[in-house]
């Protein structure tokens, strides 16, 4: 993803959610969407772009009260920011770990 689409997932009020409420201790899916009253579809999609870019991990699993294994995601991400700088976006990720990560720049198209 490129800096403007990061930072549209970073804003997004489900992903802020989630990778708020996993900051500490990991959850699964069905608990975020419970708790955060997010819908049970889109918990789903957002969960699996911040594991794609990242921002969350899987830590194992747990067994459901129902007898089913379900996966437990942690967020990865300590420090998030949003730069504009002469006309282009970047984002600066702060890993627990330690590692920094920029996204690439992204420039709006000239206007015609």
């Amino acid at each position: 993803m490129n800096a403007y689409e990061l930072s549209k997932l970073l804003i997004d009020e489900y992903s802020a959610k989630i990778l708020t409420y996993a900051r500490d201790k990991p959850r699964s899916v069905q608990d975020m969407c419970q708790r955060l009253d997010i819908p049970v579809t889109l918990g789903y999609r957002r969960v699996n772009t911040l594991l794609n870019e990242g921002l969350l991990s899987c830590e194992g699993r747990a067994l459901t009260q129902r007898g089913k294994w379900t996966k437990l995601y942690v967020s990865q991400v300590r420090r998030a920011q949003i730069f504009f700088d002469d006309g282009k976006v970047r984002l600066k990720f702060e890993f627990k770990t330690g590692q920094v990560r920029w996204s690439d720049d992204w420039e709006a198209a000239p206007a015609v």
